[in-house]
Formats: structure tokens, C-alpha cells, sequence
């Protein structure tokens, strides 16, 4: 059926491609009108697209629906040409420093474009629920990846390291999932979130997900950069003159206009500075404070089998007794699937004082959901190490609910 497509560029389109996830960076004083033009096509959307891929798997853009919102997510992307630039120049700084470290990791080499949507590639972005640095971490998902963050010192806002993080992740999601858009999706709403979507929609395709507002364009705003970034010429007849001037535009240092820009030219030179003079071997370094605790190099084991328990009855610290943990968080335990709430019965195995170490380990799970009791080899680890053993706890975190981190044995 032939018809009649209207595009109309307009800020209304949704939530700016220089937003965070979860809240927007420092806006610029002097935001430049938006000019309003309409492109009119027939009688398909998909004859104006190049083929588009994410980490080799082909977009579907023969959908008219998918065509659409990567159309929209390339349009909201190119409100602020200028803007646009400096991502482009900020991009050129990073990228050579992240790529090596994703493919050390078997990451594609597409999740470069991941921290542009995340933080526009700044270390001090910061969301409203406290996610940090360029890629965007929480503070309780930081710590498990190994990174450490405490007064002065976040390791979310370094470079080279958070992206170490990020790909110990992405491989946890894609270890799951199978599927590196999937991934990408999980990264944004969460790993539990998508798949209670997979298994009540019966779909494991993103494209044909049906997902809250923000998981549902995460994939375009990133796909919208790369393509601009790598392939803008495909595009002429979508873009505006002034925004294909600015993508064509080569890059210099030292500009001194900041008419649009996102964030101030000194606050990104100092950033970039910062960022591109890190050794990219510095997350491989022993500090002066942290001899054991730097994540070993498959650190994201943590993750791979490692589930989250809160402490809800407390028998003593004593060899031999026996504590008992809620889940708080589902996943997989020793190739099970286990759920928010199901129950751990963990025994105190040992107790160093020389190293103030705690060993707790727990053979049974009780799960929830079909009331039954299972065989489950599980210990207590280091959430920044991976490492077996954990610091003694006070009194205090016993009575309040000590959280720990499990991996399967």
C-alpha cells in the first residue's frame, strides 16, 4: 500500500541524543534555533536507508516501524549541528583509546558509540539516580565490575578503566543473551527487566520487543551515531545542508567559538587531556593501597554465575554455623535459574583473623517459586575481585542486612 510519509524536525522528536539515560549533562546558554524543514518520500522509507548493521546484525529496516525510529533517532541527533561537532572531535580523542581495549575483550568494535548516547563521552556527566562517568555506572554495578569509588577517587570517571568495566559487562549480558543487541538493550533497562519482557512477549528479537519508551530507542540513538559518524554521506537525503557540512567538516584543535556548544571548550580540554594522556595499560597497575584487590583480567566472573543475597538470619560468627540469605536480585547460579527471594542457607567455613577474611559458603537454595530445595555449591566473593573471601563485617552491617555477592564454585 502506497502512502505518504511527513518528517517534520522538530525537538519535539524525544530526548536529546546529548541526555544521559537517566538525566541530561549541563545544557548550553546559548542554544541556537532549530530550523524547520520536512522531507515528503514515497512510497517507502527504506529506499532512503543504506544497509545498516549493529555488531553484524542486520537492522530490518524492509519494516517500516524500524526505518522510522532510526529516521528519527538520525534527525533528533542533528538538532544541534554544531553540538554534533564537538561529539565528532571528542569521538577522534576516545575512540582510538577504547577500541584496543574492546577488542582485547571480544567486544565489537559498535559499542564505541555506546558511551556517546550514555554521556556524550564525558567523565563528570551525572545522572539524577547517581549513574557516573562515561559509561554511566551505578555505584553498586561499578563496585561488582571492580572499579572502586570513594571520596576524590571514582574510577567511573576514568577512561581506561570504566571501559575495562563496560566490556567485562557487555560479555556477561552477551554470555546471557546471545545476541549483542540484546546486550545493548539490557545494558540500558537491565538484564532482569529484558528478560521478563522475552519470556511474557515470547520474542527475542529487539527490533519486535515491545519495550518502555527509553529501552525502545536506546539501539537508535546508538545506531544514529554511528551511522553519522562513519556513514553520513548515506544520508544526503535526510540531513540538512548545515548539518552535512559539519559532518564533512575536518576536525582542528583550538576552536574558539562556542556558540552551541554542549558543554564549555575549557571543561573539554581538560577532559579530553585527561582521558587521552592515560596509559591505556593503567587499569593492569598495582597501587600503592590496592596490592590484591585489582580485577583480574576475567574479573566479569563475578557476574558469570554470580547472584546478589541480603542476610536475614544471623546464628553467630563461628565456624560451622549456619546464616540465612534472601536473594535480591534473580540470575544464574551453577547453569540454574534462580529468582528474587529464594533462599540461601550459607555456613561460616572459616575465619581469618590474620587477613580479616570471612569465608561463607552455601550448598542449599530453597526456591520460591516451586518450594522446592536444591543442591547449589555457592561462595561469598570480593564483589571488586572475584576473589573467594570476603572483609569481616562489624556487628552493625549483621543486624541491617549485609548484601553480598555469590558465584557458583
Amino acid at each position: 500500500m502506497q502512502f505518504f510519509v511527513s518528517l517534520f524536525l522538530l525537538v519535539s522528536f524525544g530526548a536529546s541524543a546529548f541526555e544521559t539515560n537517566a538525566g541530561s549533562l549541563p545544557s548550553t546558554t546559548n542554544q541556537q534555533a532549530i530550523t524547520t524543514s520536512t522531507i515528503s518520500f514515497l512510497p517507502k522509507l527504506n529506499p532512503l536507508l543504506p544497509p545498516v548493521y549493529f555488531c553484524g546484525e542486520s537492522v530490518p529496516l524492509h519494516e517500516e516501524a524500524v526505518a522510522r525510529r532510526l529516521i528519527a533517532a538520525l534527525v533528533t541527533n542533528t538538532n544541534r549541528a554544531q553540538a554534533l561537532y564537538r561529539i565528532r572531535q571528542r569521538a577522534a580523542s576516545f575512540f582510538p583509546i577504547i577500541e584496543p581495549i574492546l577488542e582485547r575483550h571480544r567486544i565489537p568494535a559498535d559499542f564505541k558509540y555506546l558511551p556517546l548516547v550514555e554521556s556524550a563521552l564525558t567523565s563528570f556527566a551525572v545522572s539524577p539516580k547517581g549513574a557516573v562517568g562515561y559509561w554511566q555506572f551505578m555505584p553498586a554495578t561499578a563496585q561488582e565490575l571492580g572499579l572502586s569509588i570513594r571520596p576524590g577517587h571514582d574510577e567511573r570517571q576514568n577512561l581506561v578503566k570504566s571501559t575495562e568495566a563496560a566490556c567485562r559487562y557487555l560479555n556477561f549480558l552477551y554470555d546471557r543473551l546471545g545476541s549483542w543487541t540484546l546486550a545493548a538493550a539490557a545494558y540500558n533497562n537491565g538484564i532482569g527487566a529484558l528478560l521478563g519482557n522475552i519470556r511474557r512477549q515470547q520474542k527475542r528479537d529487539y527490533y519486535y520487543l515491545r519495550l518502555n519508551a527509553e529501552t525502545g530507542k536506546y539501539l537508535y540513538r546508538i545506531l544514529a551515531f554511528k551511522e553519522l559518524l562513519s556513514n553520513y554521506q548515506s544520508y544526503e537525503s535526510i540531513l540538512s545542508e548545515q548539518t552535512m557540512a559539519y559532518l564533512s567538516q575536518p576536525l582542528k584543535a583550538g576552536s574558539n567559538n562556542d556558540d552551541e556548544v554542549l558543554i564549555p571548550e575549557i571543561i573539554l580540554d581538560e577532559v579530553t587531556q585527561s582521558a587521552v594522556s592515560t596509559p591505556t595499560h593503567e587499569s593492569l597497575l598495582t597501587t600503592e593501597n590496592r596490592t590484591e584487590d585489582i580485577p583480574l583480567p576475567n574479573a566479569a566472573d563475578v557476574f558469570r554465575g554470580g547472584i546478589k543475597a541480603q542476610l536475614t538470619e544471623f546464628a553467630g560468627l563461628q565456624r560451622g554455623q549456619v546464616w540465612v540469605f534472601h536473594l535480591t536480585r534473580g540470575g544464574l547460579a551453577a547453569n540454574k535459574d534462580v529468582e528474587e527471594g529464594d533462599v540461601l542457607y550459607a555456613v561460616v567455613e572459616d575465619i581469618d583473623t590474620k587477613t580479616g577474611k570471612l569465608y561463607l559458603r552455601a550448598d542449599k537454595l530453597y526456591s520460591a517459586s516451586d518450594r522446592q530445595t536444591y543442591s547449589l555449591s555457592l561462595a561469598a566473593v570480593d564483589a571488586s575481585t572475584g576473589r573467594i573471601g570476603i572483609k569481616l563485617p562489624d556487628v552493625d552491617q549483621l543486624k541491617s542486612g549485609w548484601i553480598l555477592t555469590w558465584k557458583a564454585l
